[in-house]
């Protein structure tokens, strides 16, 4: 079996081309060593602070990534597709300036979702409260200054900032534990003084600060903001998708359950960065005007049934291992583990259609699909969870994974006919 599976995946391992192989494995790489760095965070918090503790980091990270997908108005997005189009004014020094202008209100947006939570049933303390606005701030400057050195496809960049910064992390990390001082707090510091300095790095050795006169800084602002806003709608929805049930089920069950769900998403989750490193480079590649509609959308099928055959291989194993990794404590998560496994196999189609859009839209047609199957998603955690708990959360996120994904094929071969016809 293992044999017949290894021939299969060197199939279409052979079926792409050089050049995208060798830029997916650079971005591939970047994304597994970010997810080994919060592999190894998972577990050691999971193991010394229980589901409570770790449930509330996992509120912490989804408190960070809403606020992000929110106060950069997608012009991360925005601004990549302008750094890739040919002939494009935008430059990086355009991006990163107006990344810097909108920090505010990213700090503000932290402020306000921490003290939201914390009012209704968390309690977080003032020190856990400033880390996580601390983490918000920190993600949002390093996911805006990783997706300039994405526009600008050197990939190799990154994956030497990711490198380091995930040894950086882990080295911290292990001193806390060592010493003692290893708490909630200090855990969601560590993971926000990492990424700070790695935009630090990568805005450095974007060049940024030596392209442009200061007078000039706000010339292309207004495009990359309304370029950005479908995007942006569509990263708030792609938020509300993937993370709402976390908040639902922690507000209405408790961190408990929510450590529990963690778990069983770890698997899955960390698998993500198979589609999504390749979904990157063939909408860079499309973008660029390096590989047509046809070549691209052949990729992406390649893209999920490799996808889909690694998530069955990984749910078994994760069967298995679970108790053992996490603990004894942590075994209800493979009560969901199937569910979740399968759910994620759906969500790979509508990743690989968000690849397309990219590549080939319109960008203010980026963000419309995310929005309806988000609004099937809010509907069913609404409903499912305050009843049926973390079962209902894993049915939940199938079931508004499938709309999702129905409505992602749809609208994308709509805007793929129309940049075709004009």
């Amino acid at each position: 079996m293992i044999r017949s599976f290894r021939s299969y995946l060197m199939g279409l391992w052979s079926d792409w081309s050089e050049r995208l192989r060798g830029e997916a494995l650079v971005v591939l790489l970047s994304r597994i060593a970010t997810t080994g760095v919060g592999t190894v965070f998972v577990l050691v918090t999971a193991r010394h602070l229980g589901p409570t503790g770790r449930g509330d980091i996992a509120v912490a990270f989804t408190l960070a990534w809403a606020t992000t997908c929110f106060s950069d108005l997608g012009t991360s997005t925005s601004g990549r597709i302008s750094l890739l189009r040919l002939n494009s004014e935008v430059g990086v020094t355009d991006i990163l300036s107006l990344t810097f202008a909108l920090v505010p209100l990213q700090v503000v947006s932290a402020v306000v979702a921490v003290t939201a939570v914390s009012s209704v049933s968390m309690g977080f303390s003032p020190q856990f409260s400033a880390a996580v606005v601390a983490l918000s701030a920190a993600t949002m400057l390093y996911n805006s200054a990783s997706f300039i050195l994405y526009g600008l496809r050197r990939y190799r960049d990154v994956l030497i900032t990711d490198l380091g910064q995930g040894v950086f992390q882990i080295m911290v990390l292990a001193g806390l534990l060592a010493v003692g001082r290893l708490t909630t707090t200090s855990a969601v510091a560590t993971m926000a003084a990492g990424p700070a300095l790695g935009a630090a790095v990568l805005m450095r050795g974007s060049g940024a600060f030596r392209c442009r006169t200061p007078g000039r800084l706000t010339q292309h602002w207004r495009g990359l903001i309304t370029d950005g806003l479908s995007p942006m709608v569509g990263m708030v929805a792609m938020f509300v998708a993937l993370r709402l049930d976390r908040l639902v089920l922690a507000i209405a069950v408790g961190s408990h359950s929510l450590g529990l769900f963690t778990v069983a998403l770890a698997v899955p989750e960390a698998l993500r960065v198979l589609p999504k490193a390749f979904g990157q480079v063939i909408a860079d590649r499309g973008r660029s005007g390096i590989d047509s509609v046809d070549t691209a959308r052949r990729n992406c099928r390649l893209v999920v049934a490799g996808h889909c055959a690694v998530l069955a291989v990984a749910a078994s194993l994760g069967w298995l291992l679970v108790p053992a990794v996490f603990g004894e404590g942590f075994s209800g998560a493979r009560d969901v583990l199937v569910v979740v496994t399968l759910a994620e196999a759906v969500l790979s189609v509508h990743l690989m259609d968000q690849a397309l859009l990219v590549g080939f839209g319109r960008p203010s047609g980026i963000g419309i699909p995310q929005v309806v199957g988000a609004v099937v998603t809010i509907a069913l955690d609404l409903i499912m969870i305050p009843k049926w708990g973390m079962q209902g959360a894993a049915w939940a996120c199938l079931f508004g994974y499938l709309a999702l994904a129905l409505t992602s094929t749809i609208w994308t071969n709509h805007e793929l006919r129309r940049s075709r016809s004009g």
